[in-house]
C-alpha cells in the first residue's frame, strides 16, 4: 500500500492525449511566475472519463481513486471492518489478472502494491499535474513515507484550534468578504445577542462577515445546510441532490461525498525564499492530499469516490503582510487574476467550475496551499467552494497535511467539527440526511475516535451521513411487493447502507422496463445497521411499511407512511441483546392483527416478541427466549402458515452454523416451539421462507445462500406424508459467494422474485411458472 490507506495502490500511465486536460491538453496552460495563466486555443472540455482506465486495464476489484490526466492512480479495498471502518492495513488479497489483448499490459496487472506501469503507446514528456502525481505516488509508496505514518506526531490527538475550522462563502456576486471564523471576543458559544460579528452556530459552525441575505442573528443548522447546498445562482438539482444539468454555475459544488469531485490544487508562493516551495515541498504536498483524499475514497468503497485534478503553481511578487484585515483575500485576488479570473471570491467559483466542466466531475472544490499568513492554519466553507491550508500546519508538521487536508474536505462535503473548542454541541441537522452531530466531544457521553474530533484515520458513526455515504448495501436485504401504492403493486426494499442507516429503494411497475426508483436514506443517526425486517401493515389504507432494524445488539423499530407524506419515523428502540438476523410478520391474531418477531439471542436460542394492536399506543411485550438447545443461531425467517387450525400456526426456518433447522409454535395455551427436522447443510448468510401457492395445501420454499458460491432453493410439500423437503437445488453460481438474501412470490404468475446481496451490491433474479431461474440483473 502506499502510505497508510487501507488500499492496494499502483499507478497506471494510460496511453491517450498529451496533459492532463483533456483531449489535447485543453484548458488552462500552467502559470508562470510572472504571467497569468491563459486559455488554451482551441481548447475543448472533454470529460475525464474519456482518458480514464479502461475495463481491460483494471483488475478485479480495483478502480481509478486520483485522475492526473494520464497518470492515474488505481486501488483495490479489502471490505469494511467492523464499525464500519475500513479494513485492516494488513489486508494482501491477490488480484485477479485481467485479460487484455496485449501481453504487456497482462504483465503490468501482476505488478505488486506500489508500483508504476506505463502502457503501450505513451507519448513522451507528462505535464505538470502528470509529473507531480506520479511523483507524489512514487513518495508515497517509499520506506521512508511509510515509516514516517507510522511515527507520525501527535497522532491521535484532539485538534485544538480555539475555534471551528469552517465558515460560509460568500454568494456569487457578493461584494462581502469572506474570512475564516472567529470566536465572539466576550460572548459565551452559542450567545450571539451582544456580538453580530462574529455568530456562533449551534453545531460548531462559527461565521464572520456573513452574506447580506443571512441575518446576523443566532444561525441554525438547517438554515447552514441550506446556504451551502444552494448559494450558487440559480442552483438546481435532482431528486437525489445530484446535479442537474445545465451550466456548471447552475449547479451546487459539492454536496455530498460520492462520486466523482474535481480538486483544484492552487500551491501560492511569494518573492522571497520563506514563502516558496522547493521541488521537494511541492511533491509533499501533492503527496499529502493524495494520501488524505485516498483514505476517504478507501473508507466507503461503495461511494466509488474519485479525485481527478488540475494543479497550478502561482509565484505572486507580494510580500508578507500579517497586518492585512483580510488575510485571504491578499493573496487569494491576485492569485486568482494570475489565473484568467476575476480578482475576488467569484473567481474561486468560477475556477471551481471550470476545472469541475473541463474534467467531467460531478462535484469540485479548489484547495489553496500557501506559505502566507493566514488568519487560522486550515479552514474550508461548508459546501466549498474552496479550502484553505498552510505548509508549516502550525505546529502539527508537514506529515499530518493528509489528516488535516482529509479532514478539511469533510467540511466541503457538509460535515462539521467534533472538537469541544470549536463550540460545537451534540444537535442540529447536518448534510445531505440532516443528522445530528452526536460525536461532539462537548456533550457526547462516550466520544469515539474521529477525523473530525481528532488526529485519526477513523470515523464516528454521525461523519459518514455528515458526507452523504448512503450508497452501497450491506446487511440483509427485505423486499415486499405493495398494496396500493402503484397499479400492480410495487416493489418495495430497504436493506442496511453499506456505511450507515437504511436505504430504501422502490420499483416502479408504472413506469416502461419497471425502473428501480433513486434510492431513499433514513436512520441515518443509528449510524452502522447489521439486519432488518420489514412488512407492509395494514394499520392503514395503503398500509405503512413498517421495519425492525438491528445496529449491533439494539433493535430499532421504524415505520413510513404510505398516505402521501410518504416520511420515515425517527428510530425507537424496542431490544436489546439481539444478534443475527432477525424476522417481522403480521400476524393475523388479534382483531387488527399483531406484529410477532424472533430474533437470535445474542447467547442461545431465539427472542420472541409481539406488539399488541388492539391497546392504546400499540405496546410491544418483552422478548421471551424460546428453544435455548439450538445454541448459538445465526438468522431466522418467520411466517404464519395455513396449517395447525384455526388461524395457523408460526413456522420458522433458523440457520444454526451451516445447517437448516425447521421449527414451529403450537396454538395451545403454553405457545410452545418445536423443532421438527434439520433438512439442509452447507448454507451461510440468512435463509427467506414464505409459504407459496404452489400445492394443494401451499408449500413452503425456502431460498438460502450457499456456504460455496450462489443460491440454493429448497421447498416442502406441504400435501404429502409426513411433508417431505425437498432440495438442494443451487441456482445463480453465477455470483459467487452470495452474503444475503430476501424472497417474496409476486402477482406477476406466481413469480418466484430473489433480491440477494454480493459484496455492496444487490442483484434481483425470478422464477418462472416453469420453474426456470431467469438471469441475475444488477439493481444498485
Amino acid at each position: 500500500m502506499a502510505g497508510d490507506v487501507p488500499a492496494d495502490e499502483r499507478v497506471l500511465i494510460a496511453p491517450g492525449a498529451t496533459g492532463s486536460s483533456g483531449a489535447g491538453g485543453a484548458g488552462l496552460r500552467a502559470a508562470s511566475d510572472d504571467q497569468p495563466a491563459t486559455p488554451a486555443a482551441g481548447s475543448h472540455a472533454e470529460p475525464a472519463g474519456a482518458d480514464q482506465a479502461g475495463p481491460a486495464a483494471l483488475a478485479a476489484g480495483e478502480r481509478v481513486l486520483h485522475r492526473y490526466g494520464r497518470v492515474q492512480v488505481l486501488g483495490a479495498f479489502g471490505a469494511p471492518g467492523a464499525g464500519g471502518q475500513p479494513a485492516a492495513a494488513e489486508r494482501a488479497t491477490p488480484r485477479a489478472t485481467a485479460a487484455t489483448d496485449d501481453q504487456h499490459d497482462r504483465a503490468a496487472l501482476r505488478s505488486t502494491d506500489g508500483s508504476v506501469v506505463a502502457t503501450t503507446g505513451l507519448a513522451a514528456g507528462l505535464d505538470r499535474t502528470e509529473t507531480l502525481g506520479l511523483e507524489a505516488f512514487r513518495l508515497r509508496a517509499s520506506v521512508a513515507y511509510r515509516r514516517g505514518k507510522q511515527e507520525r506526531p501527535r497522532d491521535g490527538q484532539l485538534w485544538d484550534m480555539e475555534h471551528a475550522c469552517t465558515d460560509i462563502a460568500p454568494p456569487r456576486g457578493a461584494a462581502a468578504r469572506v474570512r475564516p471564523p472567529a470566536p465572539p471576543a466576550s460572548t459565551p458559544a452559542g450567545d450571539a445577542d451582544a456580538d453580530t460579528t462574529a455568530v456562533q452556530a449551534p453545531s460548531a459552525l462559527a461565521v464572520t462577515d456573513l452574506p447580506a441575505h443571512i441575518a446576523p442573528t443566532r444561525v441554525h443548522a438547517a438554515d447552514v445546510t441550506a446556504e451551502a447546498a444552494s448559494r450558487s445562482a440559480g442552483a438546481t438539482t435532482a431528486p437525489d441532490g445530484t446535479p442537474a444539468q445545465g451550466d456548471a454555475g447552475a449547479a451546487p459544488l459539492s454536496s455530498y461525498l460520492e462520486g466523482s469531485v474535481a480538486v483544484g490544487l492552487v500551491l501560492i508562493e511569494g518573492p522571497t525564499a520563506d514563502l516558496q516551495f522547493t521541488a521537494a515541498e511541492r511533491t509533499k504536498v501533492v503527496a499529502e492530499v493524495q494520501n488524505g483524499l485516498s483514505w476517504l475514497a478507501a473508507a466507503n468503497p461503495a461511494a466509488e469516490v474519485s479525485f481527478s485534478y488540475d494543479i497550478q503553481i502561482v509565484r505572486l511578487d507580494r510580500a508578507a503582510d500579517p497586518s492585512q484585515d483580510d488575510l485571504e483575500a491578499y493573496w487569494r485576488d491576485p492569485t486568482m487574476a494570475k489565473l484568467g479570473y476575476q480578482a475576488n471570491f467569484d473567481g474561486v467559483y468560477d475556477h471551481a467550475d471550470e476545472v469541475r466542466g473541463r474534467l467531467g466531475t460531478r462535484w469540485g472544490y479548489v484547495l489553496f496551499v500557501t506559505k502566507y499568513p493566514v488568519r487560522y492554519f486550515a479552514y474550508a466553507a461548508i459546501g466549498g467552494p474552496r479550502l484553505v491550508a498552510t505548509y508549516d500546519n502550525d505546529g502539527w508538521g508537514p506529515d499530518n497535511l493528509d489528516r488535516v487536508l482529509a479532514h478539511e474536505s469533510c467540511h466541503i462535503f457538509g460535515a462539521v467539527d467534533e472538537y469541544a473548542s470549536s463550540g460545537c454541541d451534540c444537535g442540529g441537522a447536518w448534510g445531505r440526511f440532516g443528522v445530528p452531530n452526536g460525536n461532539c466531544d462537548a456533550c457526547a457521553a462516550a466520544p469515539v475516535d474521529c477525523l473530525m474530533r481528532g488526529n485519526t484515520f477513523n470515523f464516528c458513526r454521525y461523519t459518514p451521513a455528515h458526507v452523504g455515504w448512503g450508497r452501497g448495501a450491506g446487511g440483509n436485504p427485505a423486499l415486499v411487493q405493495a398494496k396500493g401504492l402503484g397499479q400492480l403493486g410495487n416493489f418495495e426494499l430497504v436493506t442496511p447502507s453499506s456505511f450507515s442507516g437504511l436505504t430504501h429503494r422502490w420499483e416502479n411497475f408504472d413506469q416502461p422496463g419497471f425502473p428501480w426508483e433513486d434510492p431513499f436514506q433514513t436512520a441515518q443517526v443509528l449510524g452502522r445497521l447489521d439486519a432488518v425486517s420489514m412488512v407492509q401493515s395494514t394499520l392503514q389504507n395503503p398500509g405503512p411499511l413498517e421495519a425492525v432494524v438491528r445496529a449491533g445488539g439494539d433493535l430499532q423499530f421504524v415505520w413510513r407512511d404510505s398516505t402521501g407524506a410518504f416520511a420515515w419515523s425517527k428510530p425507537t428502540r424496542i431490544a436489546t441483546g439481539a444478534a443475527g438476523t432477525h424476522s417481522l410478520i403480521q400476524s393475523r391474531y388479534g382483531s387488527r392483527g399483531n406484529f410477532e418477531m424472533l430474533f437470535p439471542s445474542t447467547g442461545v436460542g431465539l427472542m420472541h416478541m409481539w406488539r399488541n394492536h388492539d391497546v392504546f399506543g400499540f405496546p410491544w411485550s418483552n422478548p421471551r427466549q424460546v428453544l435455548p438447545e439450538l445454541g448459538h443461531v445465526d438468522a431466522v425467517s418467520l411466517i404464519q402458515g395455513s396449517r395447525g387450525g384455526g388461524v395457523g400456526s408460526l413456522e420458522a426456518v433458523v440457520r444454526v452454523g451451516t445447517r437448516l433447522l425447521h421449527i414451529w409454535r403450537d396454538q395451545t395455551s403454553a405457545a410452545a416451539w418445536h423443532v421438527t427436522v434439520a433438512f439442509a447443510d452447507g448454507v451461510g448468510g440468512n435463509p427467506a421462507m414464505i409459504e407459496s401457492v404452489f400445492g394443494a395445501s401451499r408449500n413452503f420454499e425456502v431460498v438460502v445462500p450457499s456456504a460455496n458460491s450462489g443460491l440454493i432453493h429448497y421447498w416442502r410439500n406441504n400435501s404429502a406424508f409426513l411433508t417431505p423437503w425437498s432440495g438442494p437445488r443451487p441456482f445463480a453460481t453465477n455470483l459467487g459467494r452470495v452474503d444475503a438474501v430476501t424472497m417474496i412470490q409476486s402477482t406477476f404468475q406466481g413469480h418466484l422474485e430473489v433480491v440477494a446481496r454480493v459484496g455492496d451490491r444487490l442483484h434481483q433474479l425470478f422464477r418462472d411458472t416453469a420453474g426456470t431461474w431467469s438471469p441475475t440483473s444488477r439493481i444498485a
